[in-house]
């Protein structure tokens, strides 16, 4: 008999976050007229409440936004003046009071039950410590509220509509800028009907300005030449079949990488001890040259390290000559000769320009959170998940390249980001972020401040004070 579908629980609505044992916070806010007036001819009526679910570091709190609601009790002072000067032609004053009530401020969410910082909070405990929602689910539950992992999926949701603009922004600059980029891939199992549908996920660290993540469902050379059309620098990957046609049909020149070399000598330790051990010492000279050198200028960078690499390359030649005959032709010590001939011209790239390095550890240690990830979540639920991943990660990864705190960095931006222009992403990305703060105007200063940090109240008049009979 086939199984109906489990029925759809009616929405409950939000929780109240007043039943909780959350730690409590309470921000007044008045209307700019009623605090530049300093109350003087108002009264308080009401007021509209909302509160929010908050993280300050080290645990959640609840804050709650009280915009007091004010009535006009006195008229005007220009509404006096104009009355007194000109009876006749100005308007009679309402009876009726006018209410004043301030607005929901820049920095906070209208329709969100969490804070920005509650969010950002969220992302970096799942892109950066690999805690899955599940687990975050219970650990909440523990500090007293518990967020359930849907409610997660709506904020993770939220802020993907306003981030990946930015993810967007940073690739294509990463292109059009870029003086090389480093390219790496790997696995992403996603849930599939019987089975895990394979996707990868594909990193891109361009220098010292941007790492950016990007998913495909094939890992072919389609793919790699989609996203690198356009590019016009270096390219350092790891010698992989895909990347070929991009070299081929593209103005783009190949940078192979040492380490991965290293990495044939070192599966040739075991049949092959003393040949592969000579290679591989030859090799870390290699990468003591490139250590030595890196914190000389450019372009002195390029040309003392070229002038102390060169003798290390003429000698690996000669020893590649002398035991490309007598290595086995199916052994391990052939193979990583056979890459070395494939590759020598991309492998001696690096000589070109001291900014190219010797490996590609970079883009490669880039992904070790996703396969750390994998042990946790095992796969991922849909290709949603998989835009999130690349969106999420691409930022905090970048936040690292540039000294930033990631969860301060997020927080941040969430709060600003709805009120940026579309067409001016890039300038939120953390590469350009230390600079975009310094050119904030006062409004947009605002917007970044925490809403506990805004409140602005007047003292009230009594409304006894109002004389009903008049």
């Amino acid at each position: 008999a086939r199984k109906r579908p489990k029925p759809r629980g009616r929405p409950r609505g939000r929780r109240r976050l007043d039943l909780t044992t959350l730690p409590f916070r309470r921000v007044v806010l008045d209307p700019d007229e009623v605090i530049a007036a300093h109350g003087e001819g108002f009264c308080v009526i009401g007021e509209e409440v909302s509160e929010r679910l908050v993280f300050l570091p080290g645990t959640h709190i609840r804050l709650q936004i009280a915009r007091r609601k004010w009535a006009r009790i006195e008229p005007s002072p220009a509404a006096t003046l104009a009355w007194t000067e000109a009876p006749e032609e100005a308007s009679v004053p309402p009876e009726s009071p006018t209410v004043q009530i301030a607005p929901v401020p820049d920095n906070v969410w209208p329709r969100t039950m969490a804070d920005p910082s509650a969010i950002a909070q969220h992302l970096v405990a799942k892109y950066e410590d690999c805690l899955p929602l599940h687990r975050q689910e219970k650990i909440s539950a523990r500090h007293g509220f518990c967020v359930p992992r849907g409610t997660q999926c709506g904020w993770l949701t939220e802020a993907f509509t306003y981030l990946h603009r930015i993810t967007d922004a940073m690739f294509d600059d990463a292109k059009a800028h870029a003086f090389c980029l480093a390219t790496d891939a790997t696995s992403a199992p996603v849930r599939a009907p019987g089975q895990c549908v394979k996707h990868h996920v594909f990193v891109f660290v361009a220098d010292q300005r941007h790492v950016v993540f990007r998913h495909a469902p094939a890992h072919n050379g389609v793919t790699v030449q989609t996203w690198l059309t356009g590019d016009r620098g270096y390219v350092l990957a790891d010698a992989a079949s895909i990347d070929d046609v991009v070299y081929r049909t593209h103005p783009i020149v190949e940078v192979a990488c040492w380490a991965h070399l290293r990495r044939y000598f070192w599966r040739a330790l075991g049949s092959d001890p003393q040949p592969a051990s000579e290679a591989i010492a030859v090799i870390g000279k290699l990468f003591e040259v490139q250590r030595a050198c890196a914190s000389l200028p450019m372009p002195e960078r390029t040309a003392v390290r070229a002038d102390k690499a060169r003798p290390l390359l003429h000698l690996f030649d000669r020893w590649i000559e002398r035991h490309r005959d007598t290595a086995d032709a199916r052994g391990p010590l052939r193979a990583a000769i056979t890459y070395y001939d494939n590759q020598r011209a991309a492998l001696h790239r690096f000589l070109e320009d001291g900014r190219l390095r010797l490996d590609n550890n970079l883009s490669e240690a880039q992904l070790r959170r996703l396969v750390l990830g994998r042990a946790n979540w095992t796969y991922f639920a849909n290709e949603t998940g998989l835009d999130w991943y690349v969106t999420f990660r691409s930022l905090i990864a970048s936040c690292h390249l540039h000294g930033l705190n990631p969860q301060h960095y997020l927080e941040q931006v969430l709060r600003l980001a709805p009120h940026w222009p579309v067409t001016r992403m890039i300038e939120l990305s953390p590469h350009r972020w230390k600079q975009t703060l310094a050119t904030l105007s006062d409004a947009q200063r605002e917007i970044l401040k925490p809403p506990w940090e805004l409140d602005r109240t007047v003292t009230p008049r009594p409304v006894q004070a109002v004389d009903r009979a008049a």
